[in-house]
């Protein structure tokens, strides 16, 4: 039966499981464009726009727009492969010579030897080993030479520098360049990208020689990959000597053909690139629209909440929102943070590519938050759920159902704010492609009513009828004992015959598809005697 209240029986019943306080939660999605500094040829969009037909030359002009074809002669480059080693091992499967570079020369066996900062190579014969000094300058003839396990053409100079031993690879340009390209390019690629991709990173070396220093160029992306004999292909052998000494220039110099895996889509002008730099004319941005092909054309979303966003960036605080600056290639010149601290930090796009390992600086944070206007409730209120998508596209509010399964409720736009009556307990949150954004709990715990019809008769309702179990306490002397289990019938309703005395009561319920919930009952000896 459903509970009829008398009005010299109403007793005060307070529920444990009141409104609660609003709650927000905040995940701040990171995604972005291309890899690499964005700058001059994109390897993708080049590989995309040979396979559109194009040839290398029409490639060339497009992402280095106004220079010119030119040719240079034979040239040697130096590549610094090593510096600072306790030891290397240098040899050849033929016999070799090593000359300081002026006077004393030697020949070795074929073999692998062993040096050190002092450059000792063994006698001929047994005796104390001859030392090179500074400089060692290996040469094979009539096979690669072995630095490390790896095999270069060309020379090997060994230089003896603060007291460790640096090595340097010399050989013809376009020798270098077969180490190169398949290295910078995948040799399955059309031959028009490798043909570009050749011209690109000769016109590359070339600019950046420095007959001054004891080297011109280190074999990783800080200038090119080079990986030597080992990475040759045929293919791009091809593509090197179909191009043979062929470079760009820009009035009358060889140009600096920067060039990167992934543009993103646009290319990068080579001032936003590195603030400060002075514009070039044929490093300026322009359409990529084959970078499709890359696989990192688009990439993300990384997900972060406030405090570990805060902690990767040394903000010092968790941040509540983000503004981006861009420059006019469309990547992040600078980024806001307003922190919950209420101060703004700012931070180039470098730096926050940097510290989050990010593959570009065409990036963007969005930001997904949901909040509630309380995190529990009385069966059969309502709760107000505003949700906030900034920059983050295709974002869906859902529900989790009581299976645990989620539910979409609808999408959302920069704010939405909506109201539910929720019929047990069940959490709200945020999801956009790729990501599950934040969620926030509501627990939804029953209503009870309960209050003594008779000294003898405990009389109570519960609404909705619950899927699990009530018991009524009492406290006994400081401490709370069980002192009855009412049966609900079917609408929830209870009468329960207890010998009631003059002492608290609690009626709880346990947790089901709703949270637990208790009331609590105080009973006067008066209440009682007005009962009788």
């Amino acid at each position: 039966m459903r509970l009829r209240w008398g009005v010299a029986l109403v007793v005060a019943a307070v529920a444990c499981a009141t409104a609660g306080t609003a709650r927000a939660s905040t995940a701040l999605i990171v995604t972005g464009h291309g890899w690499g500094h964005g700058v001059g040829l994109s390897q993708w969009g080049a590989y995309g726009y040979a396979r559109h037909g194009w040839k290398y030359r029409r490639i060339l002009a497009h992402y280095y727009p106004g220079t010119k074809m030119s040719q240079v002669g034979d040239l040697r480059v130096r590549v610094l492969l090593a510096q600072g080693q306790a030891s290397v091992t240098v040899g050849c499967a033929t016999p070799m010579v090593v000359t300081d570079g002026r006077r004393l020369t030697r020949k070795l066996r074929a073999g692998i030897y062993g040096v050190g900062p002092r450059l000792v190579l063994p006698a001929r014969r047994h005796g104390r080993g001859l030392s090179f000094g500074h400089l060692a300058v290996f040469e094979c003839p009539r096979a690669p030479l072995m630095f490390n396990g790896r095999e270069y053409h060309g020379t090997l100079v060994l230089r003896s520098r603060g007291g460790g031993v640096a090595v340097i690879n010399g050989l013809p340009l376009d020798t270098y360049l077969r180490g190169v390209v398949p290295s910078e390019s995948p040799s399955h690629w059309p031959l028009a990208a490798l043909e570009a991709q050749a011209v690109a990173a000769r016109s590359y070396a070339v600019a950046e020689l420095r007959p001054s220093s004891w080297y011109d160029l280190v074999p990783t992306t800080a200038d090119q990959v080079y990986g030597g004999v080992r990475a040759e292909r045929p293919s791009t052998d091809r593509a090197v000597y179909a191009t043979r000494g062929q470079v760009l220039t820009w009035n009358g110099q060889v140009a600096r053909t920067y060039y990167s895996s992934s543009s993103g889509g646009r290319t990068e002008a080579v001032q936003d690139a590195w603030p400060g730099a002075a514009p070039i004319p044929y490093l300026r941005s322009v359409p990529d629209p084959y970078d499709t092909y890359s696989p990192h054309h688009d990439w993300g979303p990384y997900n972060f909440s406030s405090s570990r966003l805060a902690a990767a960036l040394g903000l010092g605080s968790a941040v509540e929102s983000v503004g981006t600056v861009r420059d006019s290639s469309f990547r992040a010149r600078a980024v806001v943070f307003h922190l919950a601290s209420g101060s703004l930090v700012r931070r180039s796009g470098t730096q926050v590519a940097r510290a989050l390992h990010l593959l570009s600086s065409w990036f963007s944070i969005g930001q997904l938050q949901v909040s509630t206007s309380s995190t529990h409730l009385l069966y059969g209120s309502r709760v107000t759920v505003t949700a906030r998508a900034a920059n983050v596209e295709g974002a869906v509010l859902q529900a989790r159902t009581t299976t645990g399964a989620w539910r979409a409720l609808r999408n959302v736009g920069r704010v939405t704010r909506l109201t539910f009556q929720p019929r047990a307990s069940t959490a709200y949150r945020l999801v956009a492609p790729g990501t599950n954004g934040p969620s926030v709990p509501v627990a939804v715990a029953p209503r009870v009513q309960v209050h003594a019809q008779s000294p003898r008769l405990l009389v109570g309702d519960v609404s909705p009828r619950p899927d699990a179990s009530v018991a009524v306490w009492r406290l006994v002397r400081g401490r709370w004992r069980i002192v009855a289990h009412p049966i609900l019938d079917s609408t929830g309703s209870f009468r329960t015959p207890l010998a009631l005395r003059p002492v608290d009561y609690r009626i709880t319920v346990a947790a089901g598809r709703l949270a637990a919930t208790q009331t609590s009952l105080h009973l006067t000896r008066r209440m009682l005697q007005s009962l009788r």
